[in-house]
């Protein structure tokens, strides 16, 4: 056994023997977890930098999409720092845009109000996938995310744009 092995075993079995069955879990969780610690930039590599913005110590991915007739937006998170960071996208001020240019409010859907204030951990990672209301009409979407992290107040990231192209979003 090479020596960080022999320390996570010693650390795991000493967890145990002290009680501290959560601490143990915890490793074996992390041990076990595929997906690792999120990294930075890795959103913008996935979806392309035109979908994501930085926020904080937040990394925000957006992809909008049609589907049955109704607008959603996948919604990517990855956390840059190693402590927890607050994400409030309720906080999201979104605008649609009719052909001529008109602004109107869209909206998440959130009948069963899920969507609130939540601390995503530290180098964690997070995907949703949010139907939104009164989208239809929209040629572009402007999704603006300032307010979204309140540890992060002095951020001032552009809003994220989407323009429709025939039927998909595209970043504008």
């Amino acid at each position: 056994m090479g020596r960080c092995a022999s320390l996570v075993a010693l650390a795991a079995a000493s967890s145990l023997l002290a009680g501290c069955h959560f601490g143990a879990l915890l490793l074996v969780s992390n041990a076990a977890s595929a997906r690792g610690p999120y990294r930075p930039e890795s959103l913008a590599r996935e979806l392309g930098a035109g979908s994501v913005r930085t926020i904080g110590c937040l990394d925000v991915g957006l992809v909008p999409f049609r589907r049955d007739g109704g607008d959603l937006v996948d919604l990517h998170v990855g956390n840059r720092c190693g402590y927890p960071e607050a994400l409030d996208m309720r906080r999201t001020v979104i605008t649609g845009y009719s052909d001529t240019g008109a602004p109107f409010d869209v909206a998440f859907s959130d009948p069963r109000g899920e969507i609130e204030l939540l601390h995503l951990g530290g180098a964690d990672h997070a995907r949703e996938r949010i139907r939104l209301d009164r989208a239809g009409a929209a040629r572009r979407l402007c999704f603006d995310l300032e307010r979204i992290d309140p540890d992060a107040p002095a951020a001032r990231p552009r809003p994220l744009c989407f323009a429709r192209n025939g039927g998909a979003w595209v970043p504008a």
